[in-house]
């Protein structure tokens, strides 16, 4: 597959201004994405996993919301275009599956004229061929008899015809990207493995390439590439999927890894991570993790640790900055 850059994401910074003061939800976040690669950005709820993909959508209220930084995609800056402007790029060069799709779709429009609203906004297409394209994308995501659930209303579908539709309409304009934000939450198991087996059909016949976005290590490990570990705003360890789970570096990353229950665990209490997330209204000098890491050093409490190279990843912790030496982090993204 053609190794084409898709996606630069460097040293966005999201901050949101509110009463209570001003609250830091995504810091000095950088990374890359190649045609057909499949990224998956885990970490905690409230980590920045979804602020950061609805910044690359464009999709965050501003204000309250400040973005600063370069996002990139395929040579257009992301955060000098218009609302006007991109409403050319949303849903036709890149798209978003939500976690909820009764709440994405209108329970007043039926799926048809959703779908070929999509279509039209960015096609030249007529209502004929707009109904033949939607028809064709429903049969493609798997959806039977898609010529009556063209016709079909949201609350006439179940959960998982439901989220194929979602995807179904991400699809429509061929997209260079794809978000997937939680998109198999509330879905029961054998729904959940049709789901992703969809997405990584859809990956490998167009070369789409995926942002994952989830707290569940399991379904990284089965469906994406490259991993990217968020904790307090921050990306942490960042790296190839395998190695990743194989050699974690990052104590955060480290402490997850312990917490996943294995038949092994069975009876037994799981490890856990002793502490809680900092308040993006306050968070710490240094290192976010620091309160609640077991290698902590005096250092981590006052300088924030540089990205350092490590592998084919790259790590923010201090015990790999004093190792390798320090990296900045615009060389290793």
């Amino acid at each position: 597959m053609e190794d084409k850059l898709v996606l630069n994401v460097d040293n966005l910074n999201v901050t949101f201004n509110t009463k209570r003061g001003t609250a830091k939800a995504v810091t000095d976040v950088s990374f890359t994405l190649h045609k057909g690669e499949k990224l998956g950005l885990v970490g905690e709820s409230g980590c920045g996993k979804s602020v950061t993909c609805k910044s690359i959508m464009r999709l965050l209220p501003e204000p309250p919301a400040v973005l600063k930084g370069k996002i990139d995609l395929s040579g257009t800056s992301i955060l000098d275009l218009t609302e006007k402007e991109m409403y050319a790029i949303r849903g036709n060069r890149i798209s978003m599956i939500f976690q909820e799709p009764m709440v994405s779709l209108n329970p007043l429009y039926t799926i048809g004229n959703q779908l070929s609203e999509v279509i039209t906004l960015h096609k030249k297409l007529s209502k004929e061929e707009a109904r033949e394209a939607v028809i064709a994308m429903l049969k493609e995501v798997g959806i039977p008899s898609p010529e009556i659930r063209f016709k079909q209303y949201p609350f006439e579908l179940s959960g998982g015809m439901r989220q194929r539709v979602m995807i179904a309409m991400a699809l429509l304009c061929q997209p260079e990207i794809l978000i997937a934000d939680e998109p198999t939450t509330a879905l029961d198991v054998t729904i959940q493995a049709q789901i992703l087996d969809l997405l990584n059909g859809i990956n490998k016949k167009f070369g789409t390439a995926i942002i994952l976005i989830t707290h569940d290590l399991g379904l990284v490990a089965e469906n994406t590439d490259t991993v990217a570990v968020m904790y307090a705003g921050r990306i942490v360890e960042k790296a190839p999927v395998k190695q990743l789970f194989k050699h974690p570096q990052h104590p955060y990353t480290q402490g997850l890894l312990r917490s996943v229950p294995t038949m092994q665990d069975t009876g037994k209490d799981l490890p856990t991570i002793e502490g809680t997330v900092p308040s993006l209204y306050n968070l710490p000098k240094g290192c976010p993790f620091c309160t609640r890491c077991t290698k902590v050093q005096d250092k981590c409490h006052e300088t924030m640790p540089p990205a350092t190279a490590v592998a084919e990843g790259f790590v923010r912790c201090w015990l790999f900055a004093d190792e390798h030496g320090e990296e900045g982090a615009e060389h290793v993204f």
